[in-house]
């Protein structure tokens, strides 16, 4: 019967076409998992799954696809299974706002159906890219309370004084969505253009992706479109 449910609530996560409650994802986590390490582990693997499944549904682009593209000028759409306005009947069923990000996203891909398809799977799985993420982060927090034991409040009160925090330059997936403001479909497709700068520890294509907060920033600066005025004063300065 557990089984059920729990088969039932992942059915839910995929089929549902908006947003469901955060505090119901985590009061689920919570009453599934009971903070175990081992069944967190579990179910983040099941959400894995899942989500790589889900995203191979209607075809794959291989980066072996992103070369070739790159050599003839154009993407050989005959592997995916849609056709453009198949994926924009799909899209529309989501009624997402036009003054969204995500609307807007929308909006700019609307006529180009390899950049669609990637908005449309990112609608699709929402929940379950969201319910991944709860995961991830509860499973984090039961390691934090293993390594990093409460010390007495007087204690903590000192070092928090003395040794300010230092934000780590290492950061994730996710992280990266938020600053550049872009869906990790947009990600994973810059990453596999080789267009933003990105680390792997699995070389493979199922290795997790790491990003330097630091080249992220460096890389957005290089994308800088001078002003009118700056334009100008080049021009003329020759």
């Amino acid at each position: 019967m557990r089984t059920k449910k729990y088969d039932n609530y992942f059915q839910k996560l995929m089929t549902a076409t908006e947003c469901l409650d955060v505090n119901e994802m985590e009061k689920y986590i919570s009453k599934t998992t009971l903070g175990d390490k081992t069944l967190l582990k579990k179910q983040i693997e099941k959400v894995n799954f899942l989500i790589e499944e889900r995203f191979h549904c209607y075809g794959v682009i291989t980066e072996e696809d992103d070369v070739e593209a790159f050599k003839k000028g154009y993407f050989d759409l005959g592997k995916i299974s849609l056709t453009l306005i198949e994926i924009q009947k799909k899209i529309e069923k989501f009624k997402i706002e036009s003054d969204s990000s995500m609307g807007i996203r929308i909006s700019k891909d609307w006529n180009d159906p390899l950049f669609l398809l990637q908005d449309l799977l990112q609608l699709e799985n929402t929940n379950l890219i969201t319910y991944q993420s709860l995961l991830q982060k509860r499973l984090s927090e039961s390691y934090d309370k293993i390594i990093k034991p409460k010390e007495p409040k007087k204690t903590r009160r000192i070092i928090e004084a003395k040794i300010p925090e230092t934000p780590n330059d290492i950061i994730g997936l996710k992280d990266v969505c938020e600053m550049l403001n872009l869906s990790e479909s947009k990600i994973y497709h810059l990453t596999c253009q080789r267009e933003i700068p990105h680390y792997k520890l699995d070389k493979s294509k199922k290795g997790r992706l790491f990003f330097s907060r630091s080249e992220i920033e460096n890389w957005l600066k290089q994308k800088r479109i001078g002003t009118t005025d700056e334009f100008c004063n080049q021009f003329y300065s020759k």
